[in-house]
Formats: C-alpha cells, sequence, structure tokens
C-alpha cells in the first residue's frame, strides 16, 4: 500500500503532467479534477486564426484578444541564460496533454494549413517551439503516406545500462537487419487497446486515440506468419532533446505483445500436426519490441536521449516490452517543399 507521501507525490505529478506547473491548475486538478479538464477542453475549439493571434498578442506584450487561449493553452516561461543577459521569452502550450489535444483538432484541416500555420509561428521567435508541436502530425502523416520502395535510414541509440535506462543517440546508422519500411499504410484509430481484439495487420498505423496515452503515440505491426513471429514498431514523436514518459505504457506495450502471440498462435495447427521431427515442436510465437523515436532533422539532434521510466526490468518474464532503442530524422522543410510552401 502506498504511502501518503507517495499518493501526494503521484498526485501532484498527475496533475502537472496534465495541465503544467501553474500553481493554481495544479491545485484545481488536484481538487476539482473534472471542473478543470471541462474547462480546458472547451478552450481547445479554436482555429489556427484564434491561435495565431494569441500567439502574436503574448509575443509583442499585448492583452490578448483571446483570454481563454492565453490562459488555458498557452504560457511564457522566462530563459535566463546568465547574469547581465536579458531573459528571454519562450511561448508554448502549457503541457504535452493540452498540446497535443489542441494539434490533433488543428490537424484535422488540410496538410496545406498546417504547414502554413508552421511557417507562420515560425516568424515568431518567442513562437519557435510552439510551431514544433505542429512536427507531430507532419510526421504521421510521412510514416503513412511515404511510398518511395525502399526503406526509412534508422539511426542507432546506445543504452546507459542502467534500470530504468537512458537511450543516447549514437550517429551510427543500424544494421542492415533492421528495417523500416516506406510504404503507404492505413491509419487506424484505436479508442483503447481493447480495440486490437480487431485483426492486426501489416502496413496499418495504429493512432491511440487519448492525447495522454502513455510513453508512445503511435505503433506499427510487421508480421511474419511463416516464421511465426512479429515486430511491433513503438513509435514516439517528439519535438524535445530530452524525451520521457509514464511507466504506464510499459503495459500497454505488454498487452499488445499478449495479443500478436495470441494471434500467432492461432495461426499454428493442431497439436498433433505440430510434430516436424521425433522431438522437435514448431516454434512458439516471437514477439520483437523496437522503439523508434521520430524527430525533426537537425533540431537538438545532438546528444538526443530518451529517458525511459522507472519499471524498465518489471513484469517482464511472459510478455516483454523491453526492446532496442533507435532514431529517425524526418526532414519539415524537403515537406514543406513538396508542399509547394518553400
Amino acid at each position: 500500500m502506498a504511502s501518503p507521501e507517495a499518493a501526494c507525490n503521484y498526485l501532484l505529478e498527475a496533475a502537472i503532467d496534465r495541465f503544467g506547473y501553474s500553481a493554481r491548475d495544479v491545485f484545481d486538478a488536484v481538487f476539482d479534477y473534472i471542473t478543470l479538464t471541462t474547462r480546458h477542453k472547451e478552450a481547445f475549439h479554436i482555429d489556427y486564426n484564434d491561435l495565431r493571434t494569441a500567439v502574436s498578442d503574448l509575443a509583442n506584450n499585448k492583452i490578448s484578444r483571446f483570454t481563454a487561449i492565453s490562459h488555458r493553452i498557452v504560457a511564457l516561461t522566462p530563459y535566463h541564460k546568465g547574469p547581465f543577459e536579458r531573459v528571454i521569452w519562450s511561448l508554448n502550450f502549457k503541457s504535452k496533454w493540452i498540446g497535443r489535444s489542441v494539434i490533433r483538432r488543428l490537424a484535422a484541416a488540410e496538410d496545406r494549413e498546417v504547414r502554413i500555420q508552421i511557417g507562420r509561428l515560425q516568424r515568431i521567435p518567442q513562437a519557435k517551439s510552439l510551431a514544433e508541436w505542429f512536427f507531430e502530425p507532419v510526421a504521421h502523416r510521412a510514416l503513412t503516406e511515404t511510398s518511395a520502395s525502399g526503406v526509412w535510414s534508422l539511426i542507432e541509440m546506445t543504452t546507459n545500462s542502467r534500470d530504468p535506462p537512458t537511450f543516447t543517440k549514437a550517429g551510427n546508422v543500424a544494421s542492415l537487419g533492421v528495417q523500416f519500411s516506406k510504404v503507404i499504410r492505413r491509419t487506424v484509430n484505436l479508442g483503447s487497446i481493447s480495440d486490437l481484439s480487431t485483426p492486426l495487420e501489416n502496413d496499418s498505423y495504429y493512432i491511440p486515440e487519448d492525447p495522454g496515452f502513455p510513453l508512445i503515440d503511435s505503433f506499427i505491426i510487421d508480421l511474419d506468419h511463416s516464421r511465426k513471429s512479429a515486430i511491433l514498431w513503438a513509435i514516439q514523436v517528439t519535438t524535445s532533446r530530452l524525451h520521457g514518459g509514464s511507466a504506464n505504457g510499459y503495459q500497454n506495450i505488454r498487452a499488445i505483445v499478449k495479443i500478436l502471440k495470441d494471434k500467432l498462435a492461432g495461426d499454428l495447427p493442431a497439436r498433433k500436426a505440430q510434430k516436424v521431427a521425433a522431438e522437435q515442436d514448431i516454434a512458439t510465437p516471437r514477439v520483437q519490441v523496437r522503439y523508434l523515436l521520430v524527430v525533426p532533422e537537425g533540431h537538438s539532434s545532438q546528444n538526443l536521449q530518451w529517458h525511459f521510466p522507472n519499471g524498465w526490468s518489471k513484469s517482464c518474464n511472459k510478455d516483454d516490452h523491453r526492446g532496442s532503442v533507435y532514431c529517425l530524422e524526418i526532414s519539415i522543410s524537403v515537406i514543406l517543399q513538396l508542399s509547394g510552401l518553400h
């Protein structure tokens, strides 16, 4: 049973992760979570012009005409470079959950509008971090709509062998045995892991609908029925140089691994037909997990790290969530040029 101190710390961490570091929001999240969540969700109903106007007003020290946006969605954070240096203000979404919720609504627009918004925000110095949030829908579309009969170039990330581990971008190209294909993929939106009771398929791109889904943003499955094996690509899209995540994601990944094993086991023949030699059985289903960190090319790529949360070595005996980690860089500028927005 958790101690009162541990329970309090958990509540505070969950509140900050959901709503950001505003003391008022953290207090309301602990004592009136439902009301605060409802108010934020109501604030997510904005369009590109609303967001751009609020960002421009805040960046220029004006009173925003959209106070609900500036109060519920974005915040100014001071960045002090050193003594006798002017304080620089950075404009960004208040939390990861808020940023993803807003971007997922806005990204429903046509691809061209998303990329135009990236260009507009990039022209406001204080809002460059905000612009990078639009990288997530761009990355999802690149991974589902790019078909060049080839493979994406992956970079290895090396571990410090601690528990939990931190993986750092090594700079070495992944071995030839690790391939992530460029193919057209069907996007499948999942309300929960239980939705995976439907047949799992190659060349499908699974995206959890909950913006607060822990640890990963999407996943892809490579099935090899002949060998009774599968590769689960657990994908995280980020613009942060230091990326973390929630330990609850391990449980979800183990659940997917189990579903894959059950599916592959269902493909096996009856027990009496499993013998291929006197003492040799057909191989049991195997599922390998590979983590993929997708980042903008050239953005804080030096010393890029993924700090995995606690619980890395727990509950791994039956369905193991651990695996190798790779990095994929996607160029926004190239995509903008292909769209005629350079």
